[in-house]
């Protein structure tokens, strides 16, 4: 279907919560309450890796209003998983492993009496020595964090001969980068409640996973699957943050002790210091390049800092990929842990910090050869139908006793159209000058521009399915039930949107069920872009089946075939003559006791799981170009104009979409110039707040100039992909070659600030 034949799909309709946001009435976690609640904090340690040698929390027990003190003693041994991203180990133990690691837990009446009670919990420390680099936590005589080591085996995708492809290059380029830590920088806060009514736990929470946090719960305490129900507040933007986290398990082994409801509360300092982050991570790599600009070799290696409890190991999705026409390639990974808050999933996991590197490369690769930069990506960037080569490792080790293809193949790959319109857009063939070649010079000012390409996932297909289900209500309504989290980046709206479109019905006729682990089917969530790609292939499938069930029953009344009927607007009708048209309810409804067997509820149910293709693979890419200023007395960045030219299939909802990238553009700005954490030698934290942890603010930088090159991807509902991703993993490499265009050094720490770019021009 072209995107004129869509009824819902394709338009921007309004968003399923705008009312309960602007009027007051959404609940987000701070707000959300529930009768007989007490209150949890934790106390933390002051050290970055120090083992309890005693722990009393006598005084704090016998303080009134305290109605539970947990401690290591109380909590399980059994490790739990949060998937790859998230490895804990036990909830406490009796070592700390970074500054603000949870020692002890206190449920109290009010949070007063709570922080009361945390002071009077006595304990021994004896400290031990820390490691805060990964670098240095590699070496052999580094203090060991976790039992099985600092460092985990290496993910290796690699394929040809890479020596053989640097014998056959004209040119040999070498570069590292080194990407410093960023939060996610939440406005929320999350403040998990978790209840016991008797052996039934039922956890409220932030989360943007709630299927796989109810399997850790139960994992971690042995319990049926049944037994946990969780329920998925709205969080605003999560951005990997609030995927799920200790402080939630806390609140349930806390509860249980108390036997009363207890909400957790994280201060703001919490929230940053204490929960999660990106990682930091250094790439180094080498890549040869033929003198036509053909790519004949690459070898990236990249090592990433986990923080304390961090597993990162596996397999970027998609940089390796955007580059499968190299014909000789090896990308290794290797993650590291260190006494630092845990690294974990934050918006473009992997992706941003090896794009940046891989994007680098090739800068450098085509400045040695006086090559245009866009050229040399139209050479080498991936086309619709090409090999993926990293999906067969991933397949191997998300899902090694399932069959897999000769070869994976990508479904859809406009890269180059987004590199052409892109480039339109900014006059690219007018502002480009030459590698380290100013487009204008105004005293200390110097003006320049760069262009950057990557890609990412539409949601990991091996880590589980996604479940809907679609009724049909008696009166012709709809209800949708889909696991997802609720973030507030219009993954509700999509997916009413999707099962509309698929059964012909009004869009506000649709209303949805999300995030109830008792109500909603597994689902893996709000994760690596798989809402659209995932979860609405599955909204789909089940309108389809509802829709067929509707159309068998309503084919008793036409006298027709089901086939030979359709529904619009709510409207079954004859596709022979359309004028021969009733409403859906006139079927669920009043033509019910003749179409349903006595007794049976006038209702129908379509369900259905995930059921894309293992190949081809859905992946979505983006081009981005910026025009910058840089000021060479002070270091300052201007942007003067940016530019996002984005593949994601067709678009469901534009104006959600165009947020997305816009989110992504501020993000990933930031990540480029200003947003880094800064830990002191004894790994505590000097920035834990927005005063001095920076973001760009709207009124900082110019609106984006946003393009969609919707080209309809074959094996995604409505042949609409993933979005959410891309926007942030581009920006940074367009950034360092359009400062090299206008100061001729290269930038390849990111954040790139004032006090960087003056080191690297020699003037500090």
């Amino acid at each position: 279907m072209e995107a004129q034949d869509f009824s819902v799909v394709h338009k921007s309709v309004p968003l399923k919560d705008a009312h309960e946001k602007v009027t007051g009435h959404l609940q987000f976690p701070l707000d959300f309450a529930v009768p007989a609640m007490l209150y949890g904090r934790v106390l933390r340690s002051p050290h970055a890796h120090a083992r309890i040698k005693r722990i009393d929390a006598r005084k704090a027990e016998a303080l009134p209003g305290v109605k539970a003190v947990l401690t290591y003693k109380d909590t399980p041994e059994r490790e739990w998983f949060g998937l790859w991203l998230n490895y804990r180990g036990c909830v406490m133990d009796d070592t700390a492993r970074f500054v603000g690691d949870e020692v002890a837990a206190v449920a109290a009446i009010d949070e007063r009496t709570a922080e009361q009670a945390l002071d009077l919990i006595e304990v021994d420390y004896e400290v031990l020595p820390h490691v805060l680099e990964a670098e240095d936590a590699m070496a052999a005589d580094a203090p060991q964090i976790r039992a099985d080591g600092n460092v985990r085996n290496p993910a290796v995708v690699e394929w040809g001969n890479c020596e053989k492809g640097f014998a056959e290059a004209d040119i040999v380029v070498e570069n590292k980068t080194r990407n410093y830590s960023q939060d996610q920088a939440t406005m929320g806060r999350n403040a998990p409640i978790a209840d016991w009514t008797q052996d039934k736990v039922t956890l409220w929470t932030g989360t943007t996973c709630p299927s796989e946090l109810r399997d850790a719960v139960a994992n971690l305490l042995d319990m049926a699957k049944s037994k946990v129900r969780i329920i998925a507040l709205p969080t605003g933007p999560s951005l990997g943050k609030w995927w799920f986290n200790n402080i939630e398990m806390v609140a349930v082994l806390l509860a249980r002790k108390a036997a009363r409801p207890v909400k957790m509360m994280l201060t703001q300092k919490e929230v940053f210091a204490d929960v999660k982050r990106r990682h930091a991570e250094t790439t180094s790599g080498r890549m040869g390049v033929a003198r036509d600009g053909t790519i004949t070799s690459v070898h990236l290696e990249d090592v990433f800092e986990n923080g304390a409890y961090g597993d990162k190991r596996d397999v970027y999705q998609s940089i390796p990929d955007l580059w499968t026409r190299i014909h000789n390639a090896k990308f290794e990974m290797r993650g590291i842990s260190t006494n630092l808050v845990t690294s974990g999933c934050m918006r473009g996991v992997g992706d941003l910090t090896m794009n940046f590197g891989m994007e680098m490369l090739i800068n450098k690769a085509a400045a040695a050869l006086a090559m245009d930069p866009v050229e040399i990506r139209l050479k080498n960037a991936v086309r619709t139908g090409d090999a993926l080569r990293t999906q067969r490792t991933l397949h191997a080790l998300l899902a090694p006793d399932t069959p897999m293809p000769e070869a994976f193949t990508i479904s859809s790959a406009a890269i180059d159209e987004c590199l052409k319109k892109g480039a339109d857009a900014i006059n690219w063939r007018d502002k480009w000058k030459g590698w380290g070649q100013p487009t204008e010079t105004n005293g200390a000012t110097r003006r320049g521009v760069g262009v950057a390409t990557g890609m990412h996932i539409c949601g990991i297909r091996y880590g589980g399915q996604c479940g809907a289900v679609v009724k049909i209500n008696s009166d012709g309504s709809v209800n949708l039930l889909v696991s997802l989290g609720r973030q507030g980046n219009g993954n509700d709206t999509t997916q009413c949107q999707i099962a509309a479109e698929e059964l012909g019905v009004p869009y506000d006729r649709v209303s949805i069920s999300c995030g109830d682990t008792d109500v909603t089917p597994w689902g893996q969530g709000s994760t690596a872009s798989t809402s659209t790609h995932l979860s609405g292939t599955a909204t789909k499938a089940a309108a389809a089946d509802a829709k067929r069930q509707l159309l068998e029953l309503a084919a008793k009344v036409f006298q027709a075939k089901p086939e030979d009927l359709d529904i619009k607007d709510g409207m079954i009708f004859s596709t022979a003559n359309p004028e021969q048209r009733i409403p859906i309810s006139d079927i669920t409804d009043r033509h019910a006791p003749e179409l349903w067997d006595v007794g049976q509820q006038p209702c129908i149910v379509g369900s259905a799981v995930t059921n894309v293709p293992i190949d081809p693979v859905a992946k979505h890419m983006a081009a981005h170009f910026t025009e910058l200023e840089v000021d060479t007395d002070t270091g300052q960045v201007e942007i003067v104009k940016y530019v996002e030219a984005q593949d994601s299939g067709r678009l469901i909802n534009p104006e959600v979409c165009e947020n997305q990238l816009s989110g992504g553009y501020y993000q990933g700005l930031g990540f480029s110039l200003i947003e880094e954490l800064v830990y002191d030698d004894d790994g505590k934290i000097l920035n834990p707040n927005f005063e001095n942890y920076k973001i760009w603010r709207c009124a900082d930088l110019p609106d984006p100039e946003l393009i969609f090159v919707e080209d309809a991807d074959p094996v995604s509902p409505f042949g609409a992909k993933g979005l959410g991703e891309v926007p942030i993993c581009v920006p940074p490499g367009a950034i360092a070659m359009a400062i090299y265009n206008a100061t001729g050094v290269w930038m390849n720490e990111t954040p790139m600030t004032p006090e960087r770019i003056l080191r690297a021009l020699g003037k500090i």
